[in-house]
C-alpha cells in the first residue's frame, strides 16, 4: 500500500492491507531498523516520519502511524520518538483516538504526510477527510473533506507547506497551511483544544512563525516583571524577528537594576549566546563592555564560535581596541562600505601590499584621493605609504595624480609629510613635474628653510621655477641659493 524511509536512511515502514472477508479491510505494517536489523509489527494503515523540535533547541526524529486493531473499531494515531531524545528528556510518545465524523462508517487512513515546517502531520482517509494533527500535543487542527473521489496519492508539496494529492477521478489536489493565518488559526478557531492558545505559543517558539505577536510580547514582559531574564532571553530568542531583539528591549534590561547576582542585560545575552546568535545590534551593546574591560580573547572566543552577526558598525567599535579583529570583522560582514574600511586597516596596519590584490578580488575600484583624506588627519605615516603606493608608475601605472595628493596633504596642513611624499614621487626629475619640484621647494622656504637647504644639497630637482625660488631663497635668508637661481638681476 506504502512505505517511507526516514531522513537519516536507518528506519523505515511498509504497508501491506488484507481482508479475510472481502469486506472488512485491515493492515500490517512492519517497523524495521536497518542498522540493527530489527522489526516491529503494527496494525497500522499508514504512516510517516518527521524530524522536528519538539521543545527548544533540539530535533527530534518522529514515528507517526494510524493503527486500528482488526479486533476493534476504534482508530489511534501514535506519535513516537525513533532517535535519540533531547538530554535529560525521556522518549516522547503520544496517542490520541482519530476523531471520525459520527455520519461516516468504513472509513481508515490511507495516507499520511508530515509538514515538519509547521510541526504537523497530514493524514486522508478512504473516503477523501483530511485530518491535520499537531504533533507534540498530538491534537487535531483541522479537518475537512477534500472531494467526493477517492485519493489514492499523495507527496509533499514541493512549497513544504503542505502536500499534493490524485483522486481516483482525476483530480490534482494542493493542500498547503497559509503560513500567515495558521497561529490565528489555532488561537481564534481551535477552540476545541482546551489549551489551543497555549498550543498556538509553543508552535509560534518553535518554529519562528508569525501570528504569535501579543504572545510573545505578554510572556515577555511577565518574565521580565518576575526577574526571570534567562526565561524572558528564551522568548526574545524565539520570537519572530526583531519583535523582541531591539534596541528598546536592550535599554530595558539596561535600566534594571543588579540585584545582588549579574546584571539583568549580562544575563540576557548570556542566554542568548547559549543557544543562538546574537543578531546585528546585539554584539555593539555586548562588546562595548566587554572591551572596556580589555577582555578582547572572550569577544575573539565568540568570533570564532560564530556567535555574533558581523556589521560594519562591530568591525568599527572593535577597531578603536584591536585593529587586526576588526579587519576579520570587515571581511567577514556584507556591508557596502566595508572595502573602505578594509583598505584604511590594511593601510593604518602597514599591509599596503595587501591592497591592490584585496582590491582585484573583490573587483573594487575605491576612491583613493576619499580615503587619503579620511587617512592623513588620523595617521600620516600611513597616508604616506598611501599616497607612494596610489601614485607609483609601477603596478598598472598611477591610480591617483601627484597634484590631487599634495592637495589632500596641504588642506591639512602636512608640511613633512608633502616633503616626505614629493622627494619619492619626483626622484625621477621629470621635466613635465617642474611645477610639483617648484611646490616642494616653495612650501618648505616659506616654513623650514633648512629642509629647503636639505634639498638643494641633494642636487636631485633641475625643473623647478628659478625665479619664483630665489626670490623666495633671500625671503628666507638663503642668499647664496638666491645668487644661484637667478636667472635675471
Amino acid at each position: 500500500m506504502s512505505y517511507g524511509v526516514d531522513s537519516s536512511e536507518k528506519w523505515c515502514f511498509l504497508v501491506g492491507l488484507y481482508s479475510t472477508d472481502q469486506r472488512t479491510i485491515n493492515s500490517w505494517m512492519q517497523l524495521f531498523f536497518l542498522e540493527k536489523r530489527q522489526q516491529q509489527i503494527l496494525e497500522g494503515y499508514a504512516g510517516c516520519f518527521a524530524d522536528i523540535p519538539l521543545q527548544d533547541g533540539y530535533k527530534n526524529s518522529i514515528f507517526s502511524f494510524c493503527e486500528k486493531k482488526a479486533a476493534e473499531t476504534t482508530q489511534r494515531i501514535h506519535f513516537m520518538e525513533i532517535g535519540n531524545p533531547a538530554p535529560s528528556a525521556q522518549k516522547f510518545k503520544r496517542t490520541v483516538d482519530i476523531s471520525m465524523p459520527p455520519d461516516v462508517q468504513g472509513d481508515f487512513p490511507v495516507l499520511m504526510q508530515a509538514v515538519e515546517k509547521f510541526g504537523v502531520v497530514f493524514v486522508v482517509t478512504k473516503f477523501s477527510y483530511l485530518y491535520i494533527y499537531e504533533i507534540s500535543n498530538a491534537v487535531l487542527l483541522y479537518r475537512q473533506k477534500l472531494t467526493d473521489s477517492l485519493i489514492f496519492v499523495a507527496t509533499k508539496s514541493l512549497s513544504e507547506n503542505g502536500l499534493v494529492c490524485v483522486s481516483k477521478a482525476g483530480q490534482i489536489l494542493q493542500v498547503n497551511i497559509d503560513e500567515a493565518n495558521f497561529i490565528p488559526f489555532i488561537i481564534n478557531y481551535a477552540k476545541h483544544i482546551p489549551d489551543n492558545v497555549g498550543v498556538a505559543f509553543g508552535l509560534a517558539q518553535r518554529f519562528r512563525l508569525a501570528g504569535a505577536d501579543e504572545l510573545f510580547v505578554a510572556q515577555f514582559n511577565k518574565l521580565l516583571a518576575m526577574g526571570d531574564y534567562a526565561g524572558a532571553a528564551r522568548v526574545a530568542k524565539d520570537a519572530p524577528g526583531t519583535l523582541l531583539r531591539n534596541q528598546d528591549t536592550i535599554n530595558r534590561l539596561k535600566a534594571l537594576p543588579s540585584t545582588g547576582g549579574p546584571q539583568p542585560i549580562i544575563v540576557y545575552f548570556s542566554t542568548l549566546l547559549e543557544a543562538t546568535k546574537l543578531n546585528e545590534i546585539e554584539p555593539i551593546e555586548l562588546a562595548r563592555p566587554v572591551l572596556q574591560q580589555g577582555k578582547i580573547k572572550v569577544l575573539e572566543e565568540w568570533i570564532k564560535n560564530d556567535k555574533l552577526t558581523f556589521t560594519s558598525q562591530l568591525g568599527d567599535l572593535i577597531k578603536q581596541f584591536n585593529p587586526q579583529l576588526a579587519l576579520s570583522i570587515y571581511m567577514r560582514s556584507e556591508s557596502g562600505d566595508n572595502p573602505e574600511k578594509i583598505i584604511q586597516v590594511l593601510i593604518e596596519s602597514g599591509q599596503t601590499d595587501k591592497i591592490i590584490p584585496y582590491c582585484q578580488r573583490v573587483n573594487f575600484s575605491p576612491d583613493w584621493i576619499k580615503i587619503l583624506r579620511m587617512l592623513v588627519p588620523t595617521n600620516s605615516e600611513a597616508a604616506v605609504n598611501l599616497a607612494k603606493m596610489i601614485t607609483s608608475r609601477d603596478a598598472g601605472g598611477p591610480k591617483a595624480p601627484i597634484d590631487t595628493v599634495v592637495q589632500v596633504f596641504l588642506e591639512n596642513g602636512r608640511i613633512q609629510e608633502t616633503t616626505a611624499f614629493l622627494l619619492e614621487a619626483l626622484v625621477n626629475n621629470r621635466p613635465e613635474e617642474g611645477h610639483l619640484q617648484t611646490k616642494l621647494f616653495e612650501i618648505n622656504l616659506m616654513s623650514a628653510p633648512q629642509v629647503a637647504e636639505g634639498i638643494f644639497q641633494m642636487n636631485r630637482l633641475t625643473h623647478y621655477d628659478r625665479e619664483r625660488i630665489a626670490r623666495l631663497c633671500e625671503q628666507a635668508g638663503l642668499y647664496g641659493r638666491a645668487l644661484q637661481n637667478y636667472t635675471n638681476f
